[in-house]
């Protein structure tokens, strides 16, 4: 277990380990639930199930060191039952059945323990998405790993035909709307600081149709993407891998390269058509939002931030600056694939303030939208804090006004990422409700708060748990038509050895 003396910068606040599985049959509603409402919300957090003290007594932990801690919120009829459990990856059975901790820093296999170097080191612990009726939990090191969307239970890592389940996938595959098909990628495929890379594209089946593979010199993390109708754009940002003098303090095997440009590959989903890269400035292209093509060009918008924004990693050849230097805002890039310059131009600013977590109605993904959420920073919305520990309100951007809209749940509480669900079928795109997990800092738990888009100021219900979470990564809704077979969550069957007790229709 993670002990108390053990103090990791992230470990704190609303990012402290929850270290639990627990379930909650009938969990606590303020307000009334919307009924076009019915589904499960999925969210996973980085949530260490050991100290991770094996390597260097912890001294190169990482948030991006946690186990994979699912969370699922399923609605219905106005109710909600509620599921937290891990997923069970190789590397944590391996730590599990020596109840302790055996590997060291992410993806280095020569600083885990020498009998569990061969087991896969993927954590499972960004991204939790559907695919092909199948409820996967995502990281960028490792293959996706399939749970069953009622247990949650681990049912392995071989989800897609085509797709290796020894090698790297990403954590933010999209959905095309057009086809159904899921567009992904894996980075690093060869080891840590590898060049190769493979984009993919997996069919409503699960079966990869379009695989292509290519390099890009040197590392550098690439965490997402964009997609249109002809084009995955990859968004690497400028982080490189030196072993040498890791184990040395200040140092790690991850840095960030103040001199490197970021470098936007832009690969054809037609195989005959050659890739090409794209620079910009340093800085750091994180979440990408709304994505399309106009007049033959590529625009896609995304959260960016001006310099290192992950103060857990050291900078090449300097410090870090104090948080409080670094912009994160939400961009629009434009790429003209048929440009004789591999120069990209200077993104349109969309929203000027720190924010982070881009939502969009993904109905509408590969087209123009007009809507896409975010969580961002206000300083009229509670105290001073850092990105990533401190963004405190939601904002809706008005692509046709230009207007932005932001809500603050309370002083004392901070926002995780948001997802969209439409009023239904046939909606109009932003018409629905967000849901969001909140952190109640004041109150210490955590509560998941429905606002319907029409009146954005108001929250209609909110999802009252009896304790905190760690703050999640990713997570999002998903409607019950694509998971007909998921039922409530059920604590302790109901014991038949009481004959008088009538059963009483709701």
């Amino acid at each position: 277990m993670v002990k108390a003396h053990v103090v990791y910068n992230d470990f704190a606040a609303a990012s402290r380990p929850f270290r639990a599985e627990a379930a909650i049959e009938d969990v606590e509603v303020e307000g009334e639930i919307p009924k076009e409402l019915n589904g499960t919300f999925y969210r996973v957090m980085q949530d260490p199930y050991y100290d991770r003290d094996y390597y260097l007594g912890g001294a190169k932990t990482i948030p991006f060191d946690g186990d994979g801690n699912i969370s699922a919120f399923r609605i219905k009829d106005g109710k909600v039952s509620f599921q937290q459990k891990y997923v069970m990856t190789e590397r944590l059975v391996a730590e599990r059945k020596a109840g302790r901790a055996l590997f060291g820093m992410y993806a280095n296999p020569f600083s885990h323990h020498p009998c569990v170097r061969a087991v896969q080191d993927s954590t499972a612990n960004t991204n939790v998405i559907l695919h092909a009726n199948k409820l996967l939990a995502l990281c960028e090191y490792g293959p996706a790993y399939e749970l069953d969307p009622n247990s949650l239970n681990t049912l392995g890592h071989d989800a897609f035909v085509g797709v290796s389940p020894a090698k790297p996938f990403t954590a933010h595959p999209h959905v095309d709307p057009k086809t159904g098909d899921l567009i992904a990628f894996g980075y690093e495929m060869e080891g840590l600081g590898t060049p190769q890379i493979s984009v993919y594209i997996i069919n409503k089946d699960g079966k990869a149709t379009f695989k292509r593979d290519l390099e890009f010199p040197g590392s550098g993390i690439i965490h997402d993407c964009a997609i249109t109708d002809n084009y995955i754009v990859l968004m690497r940002m400028p982080f490189l891998v030196d072993v040498k003098d890791h184990e040395k303090p200040g140092k790690h095997q991850l840095y960030y390269d103040e001199k490197s440009p970021a470098w936007f590959g832009v690969v054809p989903r037609n195989e005959d058509v050659p890739v090409r890269w794209f620079q910009y400035k340093n800085c750091m292209s994180i979440h990408s939002g709304a994505s399309w093509e106009e007049n033959g060009k590529i625009y896609f918008d995304s959260s960016v931030a001006s310099h290192n924004a992950f103060s857990f990693l050291p900078c090449r050849y300097g410090p870090n600056p104090p948080p409080s230097d670094i912009s994160v805002n939400y961009v629009k890039w434009c790429i003209d694939p048929k440009s004789d310059s591999d120069v990209m131009p200077d993104p349109e600013v969309l929203l000027n303030v720190p924010c982070e977590f881009p939502r969009i109605d993904e109905r509408f993904l590969t087209s123009k939208t007009r809507f896409t959420y975010l969580d961002c920073f206000r300083t009229d919305a509670g105290k001073e804090a850092q990105l990533y520990q401190g963004l405190n309100a939601l904002a809706r951007l008005d692509y046709q006004t230009g207007e932005v809209e932001y809500f603050a749940p309370g002083p004392d509480c901070l926002v995780q990422e948001p997802c969209f669900s439409p009023r239904h079928p046939d909606a109009e795109e932003g018409d629905g409700f967000l849901i969001t997990m909140i952190d109640n800092t004041k109150l210490n738990r955590n509560e998941v708060i429905i606002q319907d888009t029409r009146d954005f100021q108001n929250v209609v219900a909110r999802i009252i748990l009896p304790f905190r979470l760690r703050s999640a990564v990713h997570g999002n809704w998903v409607d019950a038509e694509r998971i007909p077979e998921t039922e409530p969550v059920l604590i302790q069957a109901l014991p038949d050895i009481y004959p008088h007790v009538p059963t009483v229709a709701a």
